[in-house]
């Protein structure tokens, strides 16, 4: 906080021992008295070369000097202050030495380190000042290191100083008390004379050719109305974000501009960018809302976060997606759309694909997506932009020497103060220090301008000296702002004062005036002009003010989020905020305060929030970020805590939902090191781990044991869902659907005993998917169906599986349009939303209801695309079973040989249990139809042996009606397989198929 009185500061310095070489032996050579005339020489030259280049002498530690530079106020040039005061003191030793020897018989030497690096400075006058911090143990390490008459400098000050300098590296350097060796180079000499770089004020220079290309996609993207993707690539500083705003600016006037940002510290901030552009548009919500459709209304508002948070109200990425697609779709169908999306390096995986997805979606509406990134998005994704027929990548390279210099002078004629001095060397030094960034040109001619005397080599001490300049009142507006964030409000940075603080308008318009940051986009709301301003702010704020204000604005942001209206839902922050200011005020706080007594409350509420925000990401099928929020919740947590049971569950489900097996089992391995004595934890991973195993096809576990452990603990809820679970996975691996479906029932009691809404859906949607083809009856199928869509009725992409079931269960009611109906909303949810194999599902049931209207070609056609996709997918088994069913469906309408050969062409891998019964009854069938009936009824048989197995009711049917046409075609009496046919279809509630068997037998079989 702003005090009276000079505070603790954080800062980077440079740090600089010299010491006196063989001081041991000149003691006991010397007089006492002599030894102290000597001593005192060396003090007093190395002292004038330190004050003369502006250092402080920090303290005497025998022999040594310490002295720091950058203290009370930091310098551009503090390393080569201190690599010339060094330099300056050994030259000045030496000399000492030429001149005692004749006299004295003694021959003097010292040896020199020098570091940079970021400490702790406590006072601030030369005469009181008090550095902690590793880079005074660096530098007294490299002094220690350092032959007779050598300068050592860490690898910091080398490159701060490499353009003054002549250096020799060094081997890396083992130092005491330094885990990793150390990189050093030796000073040979030091030439200070040598050289070192803006404002929307001044005119765009250097990229007519980048903005023309710019301006040429928006100009085709107006004129064929399509979406186009614009890529701007560069380092930070080149000038990316200066050309878009460039852009934007020459606009027609017409044109409706969205900008979001993505944020560096946004852990699981999947959809911060959009959160912001809907912010922008608050007053116009109502219309958007109604334009956009219910679903998609609810899934954008769903990205306000904190009153979203039950899990039945959290939209998938795939609602969110077509909800995102929408928004864009209607904004640029009223005018021309322009969206720009900054730092995409920072973004998560989920909105990559998301911003794919628009330009994709987003064919024939006029939207330009313009993308602003460091070159690592191209790391992150090399296939970038690929394969897009309207869409560019430009990497914006340093300027060229005359477009640094025009800029340069540009900047200087802006400037009074720089005109004043008119100082041609300095205006050559930043055309050369600035190797062709703009960024660094204007700070470094700024910095220059407030009076430093040389050119500051890096960009991290240039900012240092320039903040160091603020008067304490504007720093402590900068500095809370920083810890807010690259975006932020007034009402934000005065939430951080306390309530008798001091105002912050004037502070805020001298750090506009001084281009430091800039008006935002919002009424009272400001952005960091550059970003790497807000980071070297950030990092120079003491740890334990970031800390108490991290908390604050998580409490602010909560706050805030509880006062949300209708009509501004997007009122700014979002539940990810106030995790994000948590998790970083619980960490400042370990590091600066780890006996704390209210660390534990607040390691608490930072986990728990994490962990909330991970249990709706991993709902809404978002993985990478669910994964990235559950993991940094677990880290939180201190060893011994229960919660690593249920977060080694969850991340394990999330890991092996992406494929990842691996990670899967290490989720558990890490639960197991942060418990190793619990029981619970041990059995609950035991049972994990069988899942795991028998979802990866490398079979179940013995189930037994797990039982015998399990019963000695009754009340181990988790562990009881959990090994239902296991169980009905083993029971559907085997074809025993009603022991399955008797398994999940099982486990959605012991969820709901819980209350964890997160295993009942896992349990549901398994009990839903298995009814169609459990012993279940339909009514009672259907029921289970109709509260699922009601439980699911937020997020589509849930809502298809029960769909799905509802139809097949609709169908062999005998009620075939609804099922067509049901079938056609379930597409067009699969089709809006892009879910790819699910709409398989939909294709699958389409071919049965088909095939139960007599449509057997269209049914045949129907299964043999569904198992194309699945093959090419790579689920073979699946496949194989719908082959069979199309090749019996091309039977059922007439064509035997076509039939007999397209069930040949599967012959040659593995099927599962109903692929295989299915396909042996077929080739039966097909022998019957060419008379061939010995070896048909011989074939039925070995069909109706494998049903045994099963308790699947419609196999059962299906097998059995095939079984019975084939007895009577071989002279057999059919009566008992039609009967055992129709008992299986009336246990099933499947009307249509009872009455068929009826129908075919002429009247009920008694």
């Amino acid at each position: 906080m702003i005090g009276k009185g000079p505070r603790p500061a954080r800062r980077h310095i440079v740090v600089l021992f010299i010491d006196i070489v063989g001081s041991t032996e000149l003691a006991e050579r010397l007089d006492p008295e002599l030894l102290l005339q000597i001593l005192e020489s060396y003090y007093a030259a190395c002292r004038a070369e330190i004050f003369i280049h502006g250092g402080v002498v920090e303290k005497y530690i025998g022999d040594a000097i310490m002295a720091v530079f950058g203290v009370p106020a930091s310098r551009e040039d503090d390393a080569l202050r201190a690599v010339l005061a060094a330099y300056g003191a050994m030259s000045a030793v030496h000399r000492l030495s030429a001149e005692i020897a004749p006299t004295h018989g003694v021959l003097l030497d010292a040896h020199c380190g020098i570091a940079f690096g970021e400490v702790i400075v406590v006072g601030s006058s030369d005469s009181d000042v008090r550095v902690i911090g590793d880079t005074v143990n660096t530098a007294s390490r490299l002094q220690s290191a350092a032959g007779d008459g050598e300068i050592l400098l860490g690898d910091e000050v080398a490159r701060l100083v490499r353009h003054h300098a002549v250096l020799d590296e060094v081997p890396p350097l083992t130092l005491k008390g330094k885990r990793d060796p150390v990189r050093a180079w030796r000073l040979v000499t030091v030439e200070p004379d040598r050289g070192e770089p803006g404002t929307d004020t001044i005119p765009l220079i250097g990229r007519t050719e980048e903005l023309r290309q710019l301006t040429q996609l928006h100009e085709r993207v107006m004129r064929d109305q399509r979406c186009g993707m614009a890529t701007l690539l560069g380092v930070s500083g080149i000038g990316k974000s200066r050309l878009a705003r460039e852009f934007l600016h020459n606009l027609p006037d017409d044109v409706t501009v969205l900008t979001g940002r993505c944020p560096s510290y946004g852990i699981g901030a999947t959809y911060r960018p959009i959160a912001e552009m809907l912010q922008a548009l608050n007053g116009d919500w109502p219309a958007i809302a109604e334009a956009v459709g219910t679903e998609s209304a609810r899934a954008l508002r769903g990205l306000a976060g904190p009153d979203a948070s039950e899990y039945g109200d959290t939209p998938g990425i795939a609602e969110i997606a077509q909800a995102v697609r929408s928004f864009f779709e209607v904004l640029g169908q009223r005018r021309p759309l322009v969206v720009v999306l900054d730092n995409l390096q920072w973004a998560e995986p989920t909105l990559l694909d998301l911003i794919l997805d628009c330009a994709r979606w987003l064919a024939d509406v006029p939207v330009l997506l313009v993308c602003v990134a460091r070159p690592e998005l191209y790391e992150i994704r090399p296939s970038w932009g690929g394969g897009m027929a309207c869409a560019m990548s430009l990497e914006l390279g340093p300027l060229s020497r005359p477009h640094i210099e025009r800029l340069v002078a540009e900047l200087c004629a802006g400037r009074a103060d720089v005109v004043a001095h008119d100082d041609d060397i300095m205006y050559q030094r930043v055309i050369y220090g600035s190797d062709g960034n703009p960024l660094f040109a204007e700070l470094m001619l700024e910095t220059l301008a407030e009076g430093a005397a040389s050119l500051p080599p890096t960009i991290k001490a240039l900012l240092g000296a320039r903040l160091d300049r603020l008067s304490e009142a504007e720093r402590g507006v900068l500095e809370r702002a920083a810890t807010i964030g690259q975006s932020f409000t007034v009402d934000q940075v005065e939430a951080l004062f306390d309530a008798d603080g001091p105002t912050t308008a004037l502070p805020l318009r001298r750090l506009q005036r001084d281009r430091l940051i800039r008006r935002g986009a919002l009424p009272r709301s400001f952005e960091f002009t550059q970003t790497l301003t807000r980071e070297t702010v950030y990092a120079m704020t003491s740890k334990e003010s970031r800390a108490d204000w991290h908390r604050r604005l998580a409490d602010w942001f909560a706050e805030q989020a509880a006062d949300a209206s209708d009509d501004a839902p997007f009122s700014g922050p979002t539940s990810g905020d106030v995790s994000q200011h948590l998790l970083a005020a619980c960490r400042l706080v370990r590091e600066v305060r780890p006996g704390d007594p209210l660390l534990p409350e607040l390691t608490d509420r930072a986990a728990d929030s994490l962990i909330r925000e991970g249990g709706q990401a991993l709902h809404r099928r978002d993985l990478p970020a669910a994964i990235a929020l559950l993991e940094r919740g677990r880290e939180m947590l201190p060893p011994g805590r229960d919660e690593h049971r249920w977060l080694a569950v969850r991340i394990s489900d999330a890991e092996l939902a992406r494929g990842e097996s691996l990670r899967a089992v290490a989720a558990l391995d890490c639960a197991e090191k942060l418990l190793p004595d619990d029981p619970r934890n041990l059995l609950s991973c035991a049972i994990q781990r069988g899942i795991l195993a028998l979802r990866s096809g490398a079979g179940g576990p013995e189930i037994e044991p797990l039982r015998e452990r399990l019963a000695l603990d009754p009340q181990d809820e988790l562990s009881w869902c959990r090994f239902h679970q296991l169980e009905a996975w083993i029971h559907i691996d085997a074809g025993r659907f009603g022991a399955a479906d008797r398994a999940f029932r099982d486990g959605l009691h012991r969820a709901q005993a819980m209350g964890d809404r997160y295993e009942e859906d896992r349990l549901l949607g398994g009990l839903c998917e298995l009814v169609q083809w459990s012993p279940t009856p339909v009514p009672e199928g259907l029921a289970l169906c109709e509260d699922l869509l009601s439980r699911f009725a937020g997020d589509r992409a849930l809502l298809v599986p029960a769909l799905v079931t509802k139809a097949r269960l609709l169908a062999l009611r005998g009620d075939l349009g609804t099922a067509r109906e049901t079938l056609d909303t379930a597409d067009r949810y699969v089709a809006e939303l892009g879910l790819g194999l699910s709409a398989i599902a939909v294709v699958q049931v389409r071919g049965l209801v088909e095939s139960l209207d007599g449509n057997h070609e269209v049914a045949s056609g129907l299964f043999r695309h569904a198992a194309a996709v699945l093959r090419t997918a790579g689920h073979g088994a699946a496949a194989a079973a719908l082959e069979v069913y199309a090749a019996r469906e091309t039977l059922w309408r007439g064509d035997v040989r076509q039939a007999a050969l397209e069930l040949a062409r599967g012959e040659a891998g593995p099927r599962r249990l109903r692929a295989e019964v299915a396909a042996i009854v077929t080739r039966a069938a097909i022998a019957s139809r060419d008379g061939a009936h010995g070896e048909a009824v011989r074939a039925a048989a070995r069909a109706t042996e494998l049903l045994e197995s099963t308790d699947d009711p419609c196999l059962r049917g299906d097998v059995l009606v095939e079984v019975a046409q084939i007895h009577r075609a071989a002279g057999r009496d059919p009566a008992d397989a039609a009967q055992r046919a129709r008992d299986a279809y009336l246990s099933k509630g499947a009307s249509l198929l009872v009455r068929r068997v009826d129908d075919w037998m002429g009247e009920p079989c008694p």
